[in-house]
């Protein structure tokens, strides 16, 4: 009774502690389409069917159980996996395996069939919608499931890692980033025999081109494939899984052209992986599949590009996979796979081109250069960020990373009137702060600035295709995400600080990233040609008196800022991680500097010149290098060196005077010269310059009438001459007009400067003082 007891006990325990078995099968079913199917991948085809097929295309099925866990994991000779084949795909998938658990991929050959696309702006490179083509490519995706599932055996598995010189370079920057891993995964049978062996290499499938380009064709993955079941032997299905390849192309080999470079490419890959292959030991493994459909950032493009996504990771015992709803640029695999190891994982590969497609994601130090990959790039510059926080979520290991600490906005109905506002600490935090504080008057700016003169159509472009669009399209969503990409250069040379305080701004106030960035540059758009009627305003008028002329003051400045569309101005103190101290008048949504003053004493104003020519786009906005300059130079000497650095300006008149009695005018037109005062006095823009705007010239000769009456000028003297609006003129032509939105007097030996907002009746009200210590009334 004893000895029937205690062998119970055992085979109780035995079975308690037993690890369940692996299983798994593999399948692959060919998926060529017929001739004259529209090919994915490339703009010059127009759409263009396929002349002929160089070799097949294929979609490849691992199935794996661990008796908890069941997976499919597929990979597909395509461009792409449209959300249109994912959810047909879907439909079509055996009950076994849970929906979230089928994981599919694309190579990204260039070569297969497109036609599964209704979006209209990605059927440039994919050809027309064929639902034919749709439905037989996803029906041969659950054929192979299916059999898949049907070939499961007892297995055992294993994985391993390599490096590669040679296979691949970065296909933007020469000697750039590049991902030397391969990674392989091994599945054996109970007697061995590899069931399936698939490979994560990171590049482009796109060797095939001229003549060839209109040929069916795998790639370089359809030689991989040959080549290691033909030396894996036996049923072995090969797959290859691509990885971040966004800004990665096979290297040139030498000596190899044509169908030779693609067949190279291949097979050293595949002897690569096989040479893993043989250094794998199999065995059990533990499945886990993380899944989320996380809310996507804001984008412009939200007319053509999804607000959600599917991410998926899969755990095969330390092995961590993460799957990418689109391309990523290298750098961003390469920071996936530092988070998994530093999580306690032995290895991660990146999978690209999974279960979705969202375009391009770029490293945001990337998102300013205007490349493909970026222009590509819809969900702004923190997507990186924003993929390293929903991928650190599904892992199962280590410490994941802190919540995001709630950020509080700013509570203007505490501050009283002529507060101003303290920009400090984080720089992504206090832009946050600021957006969510002033959210609807950001958004209105954005719609009144940007999206209006789209819908006029002044912003739309009168030639090309957009001049060929039918009049009653609405090019408005088209022209929005395209504005923002040709402004993104323009960001070179913002600081980090003030790139971040944006993203904030843009995050706080429920906005894209270029949305906001769109708000920032519209006064530059709008001052080029067919843009003048949205931003019409010279911004000011401006001077400054030094010396014996500024009496006791040694040097006195005023300016009226002048803005043809009615927004409340406020004061911003702005005290940067590094850096110096400053104030700044702008509105809501501005985060350059059009007026401001830093602790040093210099002070700084800026004015539209028409007849100097266009703004370029060739870097930030004037009032961003203003910003930098506030932030870094002590006194008119360092700020006029920063500002002839900026050779991108073009269009405008630079007012600077420090706290030493300098002053000087810096202005940009076809060559940057510096104008410097003439008996004592100092003047925006001379009213005798030849072509100049005639009505600033106007403004600017009613200023030197009033200045040269007074030999000894004083700051109430100063602030009454910006409050003149000479009846013998009208609108802009006064120096006080129905457009000014404020007034500054600035006095920079004291480091001080005075500041007139319209009151109630739109008159100038009493000037509130301001400095680096508490200010007055």
């Amino acid at each position: 009774m004893l000895q029937r007891i205690s062998l119970s006990l055992l085979l109780g325990l035995l079975s308690v502690l037993q690890v369940q078995a692996l299983e798994a099968g593999a399948a692959k079913v060919e998926i060529t389409p017929p001739l004259d199917t529209p090919l994915n991948g490339y703009y010059d085809r127009l759409g263009r069917g396929a002349l002929s097929v160089h070799d097949p295309v294929w979609v490849r099925c691992l199935f794996l159980d661990d008796d908890e866990t069941p997976v499919l994991l597929v990979n597909s000779d395509l461009c792409m996996i449209s959300r249109e084949l994912r959810d047909r795909v879907l439909e079509l998938a055996p009950a076994e395996v849970p929906k979230e658990n089928i994981l599919l991929t694309a190579t990204h050959t260039h070569s297969a069939q497109g036609g599964m696309i209704r979006n209209m702006v990605v059927r440039c490179v994919s050809g027309r919608f064929v639902p034919e083509v749709l439905e037989a490519t996803a029906q041969r995706f659950a054929e192979a499931m299916n059999q898949a599932i049907a070939n499961r055996k007892r297995a055992t598995i294993g994985f391993g890692v390599t490096t590669q010189t040679g296979l691949s370079v970065n296909r933007r920057v020469e000697n750039g980033p590049t991902d030397p891993q391969i990674g392989v995964i091994r599945v054996d049978d109970s007697d061995g025999n590899i069931i399936a062996l698939a490979t994560n290499f990171a590049a482009h499938p796109t060797t095939v081109s001229g003549e060839d380009m209109m040929s069916i064709s795998a790639d370089y993955p359809g030689y991989y494939y040959n080549e290691v079941e033909r030396v894996a032997g036996g049923s072995c299905v090969a797959m290859f899984l691509n990885g971040a390849e966004g800004n990665q192309r096979p290297a040139t080999l030498e000596g190899k052209s044509g169908w030779q470079a693609t067949e190279a490419i291949g097979t050293q890959l595949a002897a690569k992986a096989m040479e893993v292959a043989g250094t794998i030991t199999c065995g059990e493994a533990k499945l886990h599949v993380g899944s989320s459909t996380p809310n996507l950032p804001p984008t412009l493009a939200s007319d053509f590009v999804p607000s959600t996504t599917q991410l998926r990771t899969l755990e095969i015992g330390d092995l961590l996979l993460s799957f990418v709803p689109g391309e990523a640029c290298v750098e961003i695999g390469l920071e996936l796979r530092r988070l998994a190891l530093e999580r306690g994982y032995r290895a991660q590969f990146t999978v690209g081109l999974a279960n979705d497609y969202l375009m391009y994601f770029v490293p945001r130090d990337l998102y300013p250069t205007l490349t493909y990959e970026s222009a590509m790039t819809f969900y702004g510059p923190r997507i990186d960020s924003w993929f390293y926080r929903e991928f650190d979520a599904l892992m199962t290991r280590g410490t994941a990373m802190p919540e995001r600490p709630v950020i509080e906005p700013w509570k203007l109905e505490e501050m009283s009137a002529g507060t101003p506002i303290v920009v400090s600490g984080d720089p992504f935090e206090s832009g946050y702060r600021r957006g969510a504080a002033f959210r609807e008057a950001i958004q209105a700016t954005f719609q009144d600035s940007v999206v209006k003169p789209c819908d006029s159509g002044e912003w739309i472009p009168k030639d090309g295709l957009w001049g060929m669009a039918p009049r009653f399209m609405n090019l408005t969503p088209l022209a929005l995400p395209r504005l923002g990409i040709g402004a993104r250069p323009m960001l070179a040379g913002l600081s980090s600080d003030v790139l971040a305080e944006m993203e904030g701004v843009a995050e706080g106030a429920g906005m894209p990233f270029d949305a906001v960035w769109l708000t920032q540059c519209a006064p530059t758009f709008a001052a080029k040609t067919d843009r003048a009627p949205m931003y019409r305003s010279p911004f000011c008028t401006m001077f400054a008196a030094v010396g014996d002329r500024a009496g006791a003051d040694d040097i006195l400045a005023g300016r009226n800022f002048d803005w043809t569309r009615a927004e409340a101005p406020f004061v911003f103190d702005v005290r940067p991680p590094a850096g110096l101290r400053f104030l700044y008048v702008a509105f809501p949504w501005s985060l350059g500097v059009f007026t401001g003053m830093n602790e040093a004493g210099l002070a700084v104003s800026v004015e539209r010149v028409d007849h100097l020519g266009e703004p370029t786009l060739d870097g930030p906005p004037v009032e961003f290098v203003l910003r930098g300059v506030l932030a870094s130079a002590p006194d008119v000497t360092a700020a006029s060196a920063a500002l002839q650095a900026a050779v991108h300006v073009r269009g405008y008149h630079v007012m600077l005077v420090d706290a030493s009695g300098k002053a000087c005018v810096v202005e940009f037109g076809a060559s940057i010269t510096i104008r410097e005062p003439y008996d004592g006095l100092l003047l925006g823009m001379d009213p005798a310059t030849a072509g100049a705007d005639p009505t600033a010239a106007k403004r600017y000769a009613r200023l030197s009438t009033l200045l040269e009456s007074e030999r000894i000028l004083d700051g109430d003297e100063i602030a009454t001459y910006l409050r003149d609006a000479d009846p013998g003129s009208t609108g802009m032509e006064q120096i006080c007009n129905t457009d000014t939105r404020y007034s500054v007097v600035f006095v920079p030996k004291t480091k001080r400067m005075r500041v007139a907002f319209p009151d109630a009746s739109g008159e100038l009200g009493k000037p509130i003082e301001y400095g680096f210590g508490k200010q007055s009334r």
